[in-house]
C-alpha cells in the first residue's frame, strides 16, 4: 500500500514563517492611530448672573455659556410652578407673587449638564406721586 505524501517546497514555508512573524500579536498601534477616536468632551454650563433680585412683574436677562461640545444651545426653564416665565433667549419675567425662584439652563447636547440661577422676587412697590420725578 502506497501513501501519497505531499511536501511544501522549502521556500514557500520560509515565506509563510517570515510573513507570520511580521504580524504583531496585539493591536497594531499604527492602525489604532489611523482610526477616528471618539472625543470625550466635558460639558459645563454657567449662568450669568447667578443671583438676581427683581420686583414682581419685572424682566431679568440671563446669559448661559456652554463650554465643551459643539452645540452651545441651552433649554431654559423655571423650576417652580407659577415661578414666572423664561424665553429661549433667557429673558425671565418675574411672577406677580414675591418669593425665591430658580431659573435653569440645560445643555441641549447633555440635559444632565445644567446651571441654576436664584431669583428673589420682591413685592411690587408703587411709590407715591410725591416721590416720582416729573
Amino acid at each position: 500500500m502506497r501513501t501519497a505524501e505531499r511536501s511544501v517546497p522549502f521556500c514557500c514555508g520560509m515565506f509563510f514563517l517570515l510573513f507570520a512573524a511580521a504580524i504583531p500579536a496585539g493591536p497594531n498601534p499604527a492602525v489604532a492611530q489611523a482610526l477616528p477616536q471618539p472625543k470625550l468632551t466635558r460639558i459645563t454650563v454657567t449662568i450669568s448672573p447667578p443671583k438676581a433680585t427683581v420686583f414682581a412683574g419685572e424682566v431679568q436677562v440671563f446669559v448661559a455659556t456652554v463650554l465643551g461640545g459643539a452645540d452651545k444651545t441651552v433649554t431654559w426653564s423655571v423650576a417652580e410652578e407659577d415661578g414666572g416665565t423664561v424665553t429661549n433667549q433667557g429673558l425671565y419675567t418675574a411672577p406677580k407673587v414675591q418669593g425665591v425662584y430658580h431659573v435653569t439652563a440645560a445643555s441641549a447636547t447633555d440635559p444632565q449638564k445644567q446651571a441654576l440661577a436664584t431669583v428673589t422676587v420682591l413685592a411690587y412697590y408703587d411709590p407715591p406721586a410725591a416721590f416720582v420725578r416729573q
